[in-house]
């Protein structure tokens, strides 16, 4: 496979994915805040979505919303990682399904439709997000039973995997910095509920801690749960298996710098236990994001021969 079109699935993966996480923290901030529990104010959410840059004046709930969804000037908006998405589709259509290629057509058109944007300008954001999430699931789901298990497939997973973990570290720190990863009054409680929502893992949480509400535990669970899909170590796990699979493709050179990067990785999740020293927390989480910054360096380098994106 040309290392271009390698680089054209990665990406297309890890835009969907970004996509996809970014949809549901939204949707979670959005109930909670008709809920009458806004523990994320939605100025802090326009400036995360806007390079950190503030908004001129105080903004609706519906306004930011719009803003993230829909503004084409956006970077982060996205209108913007659809497009992107779709356009590397395009450049590697002889590598994916025309399922796959039609879904994220399909994506991108929907997305563009005013009558969506009118939606949400009339007062319904939920409905919105639930809409564009299912789009989201539509693709997984076509991945799953039209994908080729060939060298395409593995670098798709590759960039899934890499994002979610990204995803993953950047929502767990800013909700350790939010509440000092500890509970002091019931606002905390509710955040700590609300967060574990947003990655779709509440319902796993209850079954495994029996409703107690606890940072600690939760903690635990989205670093070291093999049996969640959104944890860190099943990600690394995922990201190592498909990165195996490339072995057979890739320069001896090339594969011993992806093995050690992700094995370090591993390495510093393995061998390292902060328990509830938000501090620790907060510096073992950095540095595994550091690490998996330096495994997509080893991409850009090494398999799709280029130093950035």
């Amino acid at each position: 496979m040309l290392s271009r079109v390698a680089e054209n699935i990665f990406w297309m993966s890890r835009y969907i994915e970004r996509t996809n996480m970014q949809l549901r923290i939204l949707r979670t901030y959005y109930i909670a805040s008709q809920d009458g529990v806004p523990f994320v104010k939605w100025d802090e959410v326009f400036r995360y979505y806007n390079q950190g840059m503030p908004a001129e004046k105080s903004m609706s709930a519906n306004q930011v919303l719009n803003f993230i969804l829909f503004d084409k000037d956006n970077e982060s908006s996205v209108v913007n990682n659809i497009l992107r998405a779709r356009e590397n589709a395009r450049s590697a259509q002889d590598h994916i399904t025309k399922e796959l290629w039609q879904c994220l057509n399909d994506f991108y058109h929907f997305i563009r439709d005013k009558n969506l944007q009118r939606q949400l300008s009339l007062g319904d954001p939920v409905s919105v997000l639930d809409q564009l999430i299912r789009q989201c699931m539509l693709y997984y789901g076509i991945v799953d039973i039209s994908m080729f298990r060939s060298e395409g497939f593995n670098y798709l997973n590759t960039g899934k995997y890499i994002e979610r973990l990204l995803q993953i570290i950047s929502s767990l720190n800013m909700q350790i910095v939010r509440t000092n990863g500890e509970i002091k009054d019931s606002m905390d409680i509710v955040s700590w509920r609300y967060f574990l929502v947003s990655i779709s893992g509440y319902e796993y949480y209850l079954k495994s801690h029996s409703g107690t509400v606890n940072p600690a535990l939760i903690f635990k669970q989205v670093l070291y749960e093999m049996h969640f899909p959104h944890s860190i170590a099943y990600s690394i796990s995922q990201l190592n298996r498909y990165a195996q699979r490339l072995k057979a493709e890739s320069l001896e050179e090339s594969y011993d710098k992806l093995e050690f990067s992700i094995g370090k990785a591993a390495a510093i999740l393995k061998y390292n236990s902060p328990g509830s020293n938000c501090e620790a927390q907060l510096a073992l989480l950095q540095s595994i994001e550091s690490n998996l910054f330096q495994v997509v360096q080893v991409f850009n380098e090494y398999y799709f021969g280029s130093l950035v994106h």
